[in-house]
C-alpha cells in the first residue's frame, strides 16, 4: 500500500504561460529577468541619506545583462508603515516632494527618478527607466527593489535621495558605473535553450468541459460547445 494514495492529476490540454517557461522575450527595460538569469551581486552596502531618526541605505546591487536592481532599505527608530508591503518609494501622477524620492544621474547627463509614473512598454524607451517597489521588511525596516535600465556607462552613476518629511535633504552618492558594467558579464543564464513563445499562438487550457484562451493573451473566451481537444490535435 502506497503512503501517498492519490492518483495523478489530469494534465492541462496544452502548456500555458503560467505553467510553462518560455525563453526571455528580450525586453530588458520592463523588469529584471529573474526567471531566466541569476544576477551578479555587488555588496556595496552604504547609507544614501540620513537624519537623526531615519536612514535610507543601499544594501546591494544586483546586475543583470542589461539592467540593475538596487536593494534599498529604509530604517527608522519609529514605525514607518503599518504594512511593509505598501512601501515608501511611491510613483505618483502628482509628485509628493515631501515624501521619499530617489533618482539616478548617468555620466552622460540622462536621468530617471520616482517623480514620474514608469509603465512598462512594448518598445524600447528613449531614456532611462527607474521603477521602485516594496518587497517586505518590518514597520521599522522597509525593503525596496529599485529597477534601473539601462546599465550605466563606464563612469560615475549618481544616486540621489531626498525625504523632506524625515529631515533628509537632497543627498548624492556616486557608484562606479564601470564596475557595474563589468559585473554584468557574470550574470548567469538559468535555462539555456528554452523554446520561444510562438508569435500569434494562443495556448489553451481546460476549464471543466470547456476550452478557454488564457487571459494573458488578451480577453478570455470560453465556449460551452468547445471540443475537449484543441484544433489540430
Amino acid at each position: 500500500m502506497n503512503f501517498f494514495s492519490g492518483g495523478p492529476r489530469e494534465r492541462p490540454l496544452f502548456p500555458v504561460p503560467e505553467q510553462e517557461l518560455y525563453a526571455f522575450n528580450g525586453r530588458h527595460w520592463t523588469d529584471a529577468p529573474r526567471e531566466h538569469i541569476v544576477p551578479a551581486v555587488l555588496p556595496w552596502a552604504q547609507p544614501l541619506g540620513r537624519s537623526e531618526r531615519t536612514i535610507v541605505a543601499l544594501r546591494a546591487v544586483e546586475v543583470w545583462p542589461e539592467a540593475v536592481t538596487l536593494r534599498i532599505t529604509v530604517y527608522s527608530r519609529e514605525s514607518l508603515v503599518d504594512d511593509p508591503a505598501e512601501g515608501l518609494i511611491d510613483h505618483r501622477r502628482v509628485t509628493d516632494y515631501n515624501g521619499l524620492l530617489i533618482g539616478v544621474l548617468y555620466a552622460d547627463g540622462s536621468r530617471a527618478s520616482s517623480e514620474s509614473v514608469s509603465v512598462p512598454s512594448a518598445s524600447e524607451p528613449d531614456g532611462p527607466v527607474l521603477r521602485a517597489q516594496a518587497v517586505g521588511g518590518t514597520r521599522f525596516a522597509v525593503e525596496h527593489e529599485v529597477f534601473l535600465w539601462p546599465l550605466p556607462s563606464a563612469g560615475p552613476l549618481k544616486l540621489v535621495v531626498q525625504w523632506r518629511d524625515r529631515g533628509i535633504e537632497e543627498t548624492r552618492t556616486t557608484l562606479d558605473g564601470g564596475a557595474i558594467r563589468a559585473a554584468a558579464k557574470d550574470a548567469a543564464e538559468i535555462w539555456p535553450g528554452l523554446g520561444k513563445r510562438q508569435a500569434g499562438g494562443l495556448p489553451v487550457r481546460r476549464v471543466g468541459k470547456q476550452v478557454a484562451l488564457t487571459p494573458d493573451w488578451g480577453t478570455a473566451v470560453a465556449r460551452a460547445d468547445a471540443p475537449e481537444t484543441a484544433p489540430g490535435e
